[in-house]
This record gives structure tokens, sequence and C-alpha cells, in this order.
């Protein structure tokens, strides 16, 4: 089976990691179907221009083609947002016809993230009959971000309605989010498939216990991640015991660099700043215990990666976090509420070792793996073809 990918999200050279766990899902997938990935550039009108370029690669046994181009800047932002979007669209199309007289027409189309994507693929459909399946990785259905569904424009808001609405099937990495979204919009169907881990780089390694517990958060220490949130109880942490650390790995920003600065966690907290996906496997394999205090959330790799390599994890109980965490590996605690943060990392302090760390990696990793995941996205291509018929 042939299947194009057309990818809202996707790591560039604007933003390397950005939907990096959407890289993942197609190399999952590509142990099933043949994959191509196109993705054109969304940097938006505001962002500097990059140069026009279309690079074209190959990640194992996935296509990639990643493709930048330049939009007339005006300095007016309304006609600049004009301008941007028809040569955003006017790209896609081209490059979808070079594909397809190149490589000839797939059995699927497969969005990833509705808008932008979502709109190129309902095209596909009216002119060559080709199915879509979309896959929502985002959490903007749920309260809390700025960007809220609720808080988007009418055309967004139609837009990702259509999109959904016309689909041969939909999923989301939550079943909590895909929920949300079937009843929103009114869907017949909704498929939960989860984020996958490579079980190749984050696994379980017998290391030695040492004297402290030692706490590590992975995130973009944003304010979904609550990063500050976690500091705050640390700074009350301090003054309980002293037998732990934090190691936070992301990119550091000065609220979090002043905060553990001001309130002398410096020999407590050390912040790592961006590592490599293989450097973040081996810092979890030498940690206790993953720690997250997200305000809101989809289904966040870094806990099942964090799992995979047998860690106990303390995150809070919103969206699709309780679908991986429960009391066998972790402890779950209410959104903002930084007494029972506190209360349940001194737990954690006082018996991360008495979990199973073997047993949380093992269970983990049968679960999350590529080959489990990417059949479970071939097994639903193979249902959407087949009731086409």
């Amino acid at each position: 089976m042939k299947v194009l990918w057309l990818a809202s999200w996707y790591p560039n050279k604007i933003s390397p990691l950005d939907g990096d766990f959407v890289q993942r899902h197609a190399l999952a997938v590509s142990e099933f179907a043949s994959v191509s990935v196109i993705y054109v550039a969304q940097y938006g009108e505001s962002v500097p221009n990059p140069q026009p370029e279309i690079v074209e690669t190959a990640n194992g046994a996935v296509k990639e083609l990643r493709v930048y181009f330049t939009s007339l800047r005006t300095g007016i932002r309304v006609l600049d947002k004009l301008i941007y979007n028809w040569k955003y669209y006017h790209t896609y199309r081209s490059i979808i016809r070079s594909y397809f007289s190149e490589y000839g027409k797939p059995d699927l189309v497969h969005v990833h993230v509705p808008m932008k994507a979502g709109i190129i693929a309902r095209w596909i459909k009216r002119r060559w009959k080709i199915p879509y399946v979309v896959t929502e990785h985002s959490a903007i259905y749920v309260p809390g971000p700025a960007d809220a569904f609720d808080n988007r424009s009418f055309y967004f808001r139609q837009n990702v309605s259509a999109i959904f609405r016309a689909a041969a099937g939909v999923t989301s990495v939550s079943f909590h989010n895909g929920s949300i979204i079937k009843k929103l919009f009114g869907l017949k169907m909704m498929y939960t498939l989860h984020n996958v881990v490579d079980i190749k780089s984050f696994f379980y390694k017998p290391g030695v216990i040492g004297a402290r517990c030692r706490f590590i958060h992975v995130s973009t220490m944003g304010f979904q991640k609550n990063t500050i949130g976690i500091l705050q109880v640390c700074a009350k942490l301090k003054m309980i015991r002293e037998d732990w650390e934090l190691e936070l790995i992301g990119p550091p920003n000065a609220p979090v660099v002043d905060f553990i600065e001001n309130n002398e966690l410096k020999n407590f907290v050390f912040v790592k700043g961006e590592v490599s996906n293989k450097e973040v496997a081996r810092q979890m394999q030498d940690a206790s215990a993953l720690v997250m205090f997200s305000r809101y959330e989809n289904f966040p790799c870094v806990i099942i990666e964090a799992l995979c390599c047998g860690l106990p994890v303390v995150a809070t109980n919103v969206a699709g976090i309780p679908e991986a965490v429960d009391a066998s590996n972790g402890i779950l605690v209410e959104s903002e509420n930084e007494a029972q943060l506190l209360a349940a990392m001194i737990e954690m302090i006082e018996r991360f070792h008495l979990f199973d760390g073997p047993g949380i990696a093992q269970k983990a990793a049968k679960k999350y793996n590529y080959n489990t995941i990417g059949k479970q996205f071939f097994d639903l291509y193979n249902a959407v073809v087949s009731s086409l018929k």
C-alpha cells in the first residue's frame, strides 16, 4: 500500500524539533506500508522569509519532502497574511501535482494536524477521489491553551470542522482528546492510536541507586508545561529535605534561570539545555523518576519514553496522561495543585526504588513500540480502503 502523508507539523530547518513525534509515527508505519511525507513549511507571514528550497531525503524507508517558499512582504499585516496563504496553497498544489506525475497516485492520504495540510487533502479528494484520514496531535480542544479551538478564527474553525467531517477516518493520540473531538464535530468513529517510542534508544538500564532521588523534567519549559510551578515546589521541598535533585532538559529561559538563582536552588536544580533524543534517553536511564506538571496536554511522548526506560512518573491528571500513568508506574496530581505535587515528590523520594523498573519498561515497550503502533495504523488503512471499494 502506498500512503502519502501531509504533515502540518514536521521537523524542519526552521524548527528542528517541530512534530518529531509525527516523524516517529511515519517510521513506525513504514514497516508496513510505503510512506512518503510532504511538509510545506508553515513559518507564517511574520517570520523572515527562508530561501526557496525543496529538500528531498530518505529517512530509513520514509521518503521526506520539505518545501520552503518565499512570500512577498508589503508591510501591511492583513495583506501580507493573504499573500502568504495564497503562496502556501499555490506552492502545495504545485508540489502535489509534481509528486503524482513522478511517483503516481497514492492509495490513501494521511493528514497529521488538520490545519493547513487538511485543506490540501480535501482538494486531493475532490480532484482525484483519493480518501484521507486525519490524526490530531494538538491539545487545542481542552481548556487552557491561549490558542484554544474556541478562540480561533471562524475561518480556522470552519475549515477544521470540514476537514474532520470529510475524512474517511479520524484518530487522536489520546482517548481523552479523541472523545472531545468526536463529540465536537459529530463524528461517527474515533480511533485512539498512541504516540510511539524508539525502544532501541529508550530502554531499561540497571543503575546504581544513589543517595539522592534524581528527578528529571524534559519539556519546552513554557506555560503549558508549568516548569515554574515545579520550581516553586522545589523551593519548598528544599526546606524539608535535601536528598534529591532535579535535572531540567529543554530550552532554558530567563524566568527559569532567574528563579533557580533567586531561590538558591543551584545545588539542587541543574539546567542541561536542549540535547539530542539519544541523550534524553541516556539521561532518563540515569534518573530515578520523571516529573511533569503540565497544565494541559494530549498524550506527551516524554512520559511514555520515561516509562520505556523503567522510570516511575509524577505527572498531572490531565487529558491522555492517565491513559499511560497509574499506581503501578507513578503518581498523578491535579494541575496547578502545588501542595499535591510537593506531597507526590516527597513520596517518590521515599519509594522510587520500590517501583518495578524492569516491569514498567517491559509493559510500556510492548504497548508503544514502532511495530505495535505501525500495525494499528496499517490495519486502519486497510479498513478504510476496503470500505470504499
